[in-house]
């Protein structure tokens, strides 16, 4: 067992992953929704501003690979913005992202072998920024319209050619659209380009389709 964690998931990324399941789990039990959102607001600041701080500060920025342009980071600074603005307008797209990126992010690692500790603490704080908010979504039991559901995919769709467009350019692999994550995740299972692309689309949208169907029901309650 502990051969097959190590080989698809990393062992490393597994007992990480495990120990904030303790915070979840207390999030999750917790009924103080605008405590969660203050908290929430302060984890997203910290994040963004100590990660680029870091990387100005120590000369170690570089466009390719930092650039908040994977889904999950796009994600997170749009939900930043949201706060920050107190619009819920864009909550439908960002709970759609943020259920499947979260919980992905804390399923496997991309990080190569020999990242910074400053890169690691920020794809852990990341991923668990956009479980917390999907937690926050559903305590709010936020209503997601069909609209809203068929328009979350036009728009990721429209990022996905720009951020491809950006990859071909400068030659970065943002969503992974020219080769698979780096770093031992469950990627390693996956067929070679193109193929895994299209299990990746496939995935995002049975985990959009879950998504939408819990929330289907639900009226936001502001």
């Amino acid at each position: 067992m502990l051969e097959i964690i190590h080989h698809i998931i990393g062992l490393n990324h597994f007992l990480v992953a495990s120990s904030l399941l303790i915070p979840i789990f207390i999030i999750m039990l917790s009924k103080k929704v605008i405590l969660l959102k203050k908290i929430l607001f302060y984890l997203l600041i910290f994040n963004f501003i100590s990660f680029y701080l870091t990387l100005f500060v120590t000369g170690t920025f570089n466009y390719k690979f930092h650039l908040p342009l994977h889904l999950c980071y796009i994600t997170e600074f749009v939900i930043l913005m949201s706060f920050l603005l107190k619009s819920d307008r864009l909550y439908p797209w960002l709970v759609l992202n943020s259920m499947l990126g979260g919980f992905v992010g804390l399923v496997n690692s991309n990080l190569p072998f020999g990242s910074s500790a400053v890169e690691y603490v920020h794809f852990y704080l990341s991923h668990f920024n956009l479980v917390f908010f999907t937690i926050i979504i559903f305590k709010l039991k936020m209503h997601i319209s069909f609209n809203n559901f068929l328009r979350s995919i036009m728009l990721n769709t429209f990022l996905l050619v720009q951020v491809s467009l950006f990859n071909n350019i400068f030659n970065a692999n943002y969503w992974f659209t020219l080769s698979k994550p780096r770093g031992v995740n469950v990627a390693v299972l996956f067929p070679d380009w193109p193929y895994y692309l299209f299990m990746f689309i496939g995935f995002g949208l049975i985990s959009y389709s879950i998504t939408y169907i819990l929330l289907l029901g639900n009226r936001l309650q502001r």
